[in-house]
């Protein structure tokens, strides 16, 4: 080593070992934060659908009385929008008051997707074994009809 600093190989030499530590690094910090977001994704639609059976509680009897059957159950549907502000909070953590979302209330945000926004998709509530269930149709392949 060189009395006055280092010299240009032990330079390069520390370079090329932080640009292999950052090599390393990204792709794993990418992985955890798409899988923090698929679980918050999850956790948003385990919380509307118990929102959900909450509103499904409270209207018993028209779900029980309703022509309309979801897998010979029977069912009502409703946009997830409808449940706030009664039985859902709006989501204050995202930009929910844009011109693209269905509620002026609030709206539920798929983290990973700013311009999918979860309250524009349906809710199926049904009634089957004398329990109210709820079911996010997040594959719009689900139906009360």
């Amino acid at each position: 080593m060189n009395k006055r600093g280092f010299t240009l190989v032990e330079l390069l030499s520390v370079i090329v070992l932080l640009g292999v530590i950052v090599a390393i690094a990204v792709p794993s910090i990418n992985g955890v934060m798409n899988m923090i977001n698929k679980n918050m994704i999850d956790k948003k639609i385990i919380l509307i659908e118990e929102a959900a059976t909450m509103m499904g509680e409270d209207i018993k009897g028209s779900i029980i009385s309703s022509p309309q059957k979801y897998k010979t159950f029977p069912c009502k549907s409703f946009i997830i929008s409808d449940l706030v502000p009664d039985y859902l909070a709006k989501d204050n953590d995202n930009e929910c008051l844009k011109e693209e979302s269905t509620s002026q209330e609030g709206c539920i945000v798929d983290p990973s997707d700013k311009d999918n926004y979860l309250d524009k998709l349906e809710v199926i509530i049904y009634y089957k074994n004398k329990r109210i269930s709820a079911k996010v149709d997040t594959l719009e392949e689900l139906s009360c009809s």
